[in-house]
């Protein structure tokens, strides 16, 4: 009788033994799976408590841009404004509002046609025109030049400059805002500084900076895009409600090559920059161009608006660009206006592939932002003379 109850009883006390082992390794294994969600809310919640702690950095370290209280910023970019200085000055403006200033965006001029649309097409009025900036307080986006900024400049109280470009001949004697990026467009700063500073960007503010980035990186094409361009488009086209970025793209482009209507003089001067470098002033017109055969027409009439109107302009030097850019060609028709400006094109560029008599061509561009404007300053530094 004993061996037979030894025979069932060994059985049962290993089947309590297993039964008893599994509860402990699920209680186990819950408790360790309850811990592992623990910490990753845990982790969860610590950056976000970070992102919240580098957000108020962020505004610590421009709280004190100095105006007066109630004081109005203007923020304004260059002139011939295009569509980047326009709608970033337009959606800093609304930024430095959102941060507890007063700021209102200005223009320097009248728009060119892209930018007409892209703020038509974003459902924004256009800013008022800073005619005069002495006394004011200005931020200024997307240069810093005093020879490109609107008159009384050097009279203005300067507070903050947000650029991609090198820095220019803009200083101050009191602390500023500076920020400065080797990016494609001041737009992906903008969108950048919304980031970081943990604001919220609504629908018609990212269809402005939208535009503005494909317009200046050239639909992601342009020589000085970075990986923030690329990804600053999609993002914004999602709050924007941009469902088809190519077609917004083509319109745009559409009008930035369209010159119907305008006069030889208005299209050299429809996105024509001022410079100063080492005590020679100079200036250069950007012109687009769809293929070779319309470059070599409108350098041609570019040609003959420089020597009607150079001697107006205040500068010792003066060209003309025609650029390509469609379909990945980059090629540039470099047009100087008198002989003084050849000579210094020629020595500071040497390397250019062709002249057909009345432009040097640069096959592989010469950009104005990337090669053309650097290169001059540094000729200009070594021969300040020329």
């Amino acid at each position: 009788m004993e061996n037979k109850t030894n025979k069932y009883l060994i059985p049962v006390l290993c089947l309590l033994l297993a039964c008893l082992v599994g509860y402990f390794a699920y209680n186990a294994g819950k408790a360790s799976s309850e811990s592992a969600l623990n910490e990753k809310d845990e982790l969860i919640s610590e950056l976000s408590e970070k992102q919240e702690f580098l957000n108020q950095l962020n505004r610590y370290s421009v709280e004190r841009i100095g105006v007066e209280e109630g004081k109005t910023i203007y923020v304004i970019g260059h002139m011939n404004p295009d569509t980047d200085t326009v709608c970033s000055a337009i959606a800093y403006a609304r930024l430095l509002n959102m941060l507890g200033f007063k700021a209102e965006a200005r223009i320097s001029g009248p728009l060119n046609k892209e930018t007409t649309l892209a703020l038509k097409e974003a459902g924004v009025e256009t800013p008022e025109e800073l005619v005069d900036a002495s006394g004011e307080n200005i931020f200024l986006v997307d240069h810093s030049e005093y020879a490109q900024a609107v008159a009384g400049m050097e009279d203005a109280h300067i507070v903050g400059v947000l650029d991609h470009h090198g820095i220019g001949t803009v200083t101050t004697g009191h602390q500023v805002v500076y920020e400065a990026r080797p990016i494609g467009a001041t737009a992906t700063i903008v969108w950048l500084d919304y980031l970081n500073y943990g604001l919220e960007l609504d629908q018609v503010t990212a269809h402005l900076l939208l535009s503005a980035v494909l317009s200046d990186t050239l639909n992601l094409q342009g020589t000085t895009t970075t990986e923030a361009d690329r990804l600053a488009i999609p993002a914004l086209a999602q709050i924007a409600e941009v469902s088809d970025v190519e077609g917004l793209y083509k319109r745009l482009r559409t009008e930035a090559l369209s010159y119907e209507g305008m006069s030889d003089e208005e299209i050299l001067y429809y996105d024509y920059k001022n410079y100063e470098a080492s005590g020679v002033t100079y200036g250069i017109g950007l012109v687009n161009s769809i293929d070779e055969d319309t470059s070599k027409k409108l350098a041609a009439r570019m040609k003959e608006a420089m020597a009607e109107s150079f001697d107006t302009k205040g500068v010792d030097l003066m060209y003309a660009s025609v650029g390509i850019r469609e379909n990945g060609e980059k090629i540039d028709y470099i047009v100087p206006a008198n002989e003084r400006s050849e000579s210094v094109l020629k020595n500071a560029f040497p390397d250019y592939d062709e002249y057909d008599g009345t432009s040097y061509i640069f096959r592989s561009g010469l950009g104005r932002k990337t090669k053309f404007v650097p290169g001059l300053n540094d000729y200009l530094a070594a021969h300040p003379h020329e």
